[in-house]
């Protein structure tokens, strides 16, 4: 509705230079133009409510330096290749766009992007890939890259071969891209300033966890779940991966003992950033270990369905700020702890499907005020939970499941 008159850099969207009055920047994405019903805040999944077509005089704005066209409807039209004569572009944000075919590797010319979106939308029936992606080695600058769901299957010989070589990257997203090749060596790691890596979803045909994978040391966040990697977990350094906040290793097929020697590498840190550990799905065994308790900044442990077995380690007590605790689908026993009680700031509890023993009371329960999911069942069968008939809890469920224990009346 601002788009009038002359002067288009008063048009809501459009950035110009204050020197020159050149157009610099088109921030045109959905979720900054478009008014939602009652007001509520943007979501990918939303309908768009921008469409049309991307017209070529588009490459005639020669000083456009940002451009985000993310959510709009471009109606499953051939991703467009005029885009590499944008050359002063840093940032590009075409992310939910419905265009379809091959990635245009006239991008390569875009020598000073440093931001990079290209995830297709959920709602295309189109696919987008990329047939090669050497053009990518031009982008020296590249700071932020996202080719999440774009089918890189004919890139996979090469693919880490061409991320290797963009120094300076510092968020890498390639889920559900198709690749099944994950290289075990590199002959030198190039990814200094890596803070992100998203892995997911790939089928990495059973490979095992590469060796040059944990020497990112500046990692932040680590998603390799859903990648068909199998073996043990490899040993790391101690101390060697102090940045890491989130780490997700879950539904793959990693087998083995004990993990206290990658659970102590991982603490060995003492700042004890990690927040979310997840290990769940896969085939581990052993008991866990008290250096779990080292994590006291953790807001979310996931073991869920593996085989750990033995008693929930005492030091879980220290971690005061566990919001999520999925122990459930293991061969854990022992009582549980009445110490559960005061880690008041859990909102899951899943204990499902263990072999506990003993009797669970209001004392477990005693300070957890923001419980809305707890789970609870024993394959012994002897498992008690006894709380007295008058008993108000301190929580407010939404999710209850409780199995297979002496319970009444």
């Amino acid at each position: 509705s601002s788009w009038v008159g002359q002067d288009c850099c008063n048009w809501e969207g459009i950035g110009c230079s204050n020197q020159t009055s050149n157009v610099v920047k088109l921030d045109l994405g959905s979720s900054n133009l478009c008014d939602f019903e009652g007001g509520s805040q943007y979501t990918p999944d939303q309908p768009n409510c921008l469409s049309g077509k991307l017209d070529p005089s588009l490459q005639n704005l020669k000083y456009l330096s940002y451009l985000n066209l993310s959510n709009i409807n471009f109606q499953g039209l051939s991703f467009p290749y005029f885009l590499g004569s944008l050359k002063k572009l840093t940032f590009l944000d075409l992310s939910f766009t419905m265009f379809s075919g091959v990635v245009s590797p006239s991008l390569g010319n875009l020598t000073n992007l440093s931001y990079l979106n290209l995830i297709p939308s959920q709602f295309s029936e189109n696919t987008l890939s990329v047939s090669k992606i050497y053009w990518l080695t031009n982008l020296s600058s590249l700071q932020y890259l996202n080719l999440q769901n774009i089918d890189l299957s004919k890139a996979e010989t090469h693919w880490l071969q061409v991320v290797n070589m963009l120094p300076s990257l510092s968020e890498l997203y390639l889920s559900s891209c198709g690749l099944h090749h994950l290289p075990q060596t590199l002959p030198f790691v190039n990814l200094t300033s890596l803070s992100v890596l998203d892995l997911s979803n790939n089928g990495f045909n059973s490979s095992s966890i590469p060796p040059w994978l944990f020497n990112l040391t500046a990692l932040i966040n680590l998603r390799i779940n859903l990648c068909d990697l199998k073996g043990p977990i490899p040993n790391i350094a101690r101390a060697s991966l102090c940045n890491l906040k989130n780490l997700d290793m879950s539904f793959n097929f990693f087998i083995g003992g004990p993990i206290t020697e990658f659970i102590q590498a991982l603490s060995g840190c003492g700042n004890h950033r990690l927040e979310q550990l997840n290990l769940g799905s896969n085939q581990l065994s052993g008991v866990l270990p008290h250096s779990l308790g080292y994590f006291t900044h953790l807001r979310e442990l996931h073991l869920t369905n593996n085989s750990f077995s033995g008693p929930i380690p005492s030091s879980t007590q220290h971690l005061s700020r566990l919001e999520i605790l999925d122990l459930s689908y293991n061969l854990m026993n022992g009582t549980i702890p009445e110490f559960i009680g005061q880690l008041t700031e859990l909102s899951t509890l899943d204990l499902f499907s263990n072999s506990w023993e003993g009797t669970v009371t209001e004392t477990h329960f005693l300070n957890l005020k923001k419980l809305t999911w707890f789970s609870l069942s024993s394959t012994r069968k002897s498992l008690v939970l006894n709380v007295t008939h008058d008993w108000t809890p301190p929580f407010s469920l939404q999710n209850v499941l409780i199995k297979d224990c002496q319970l009444g009346p």
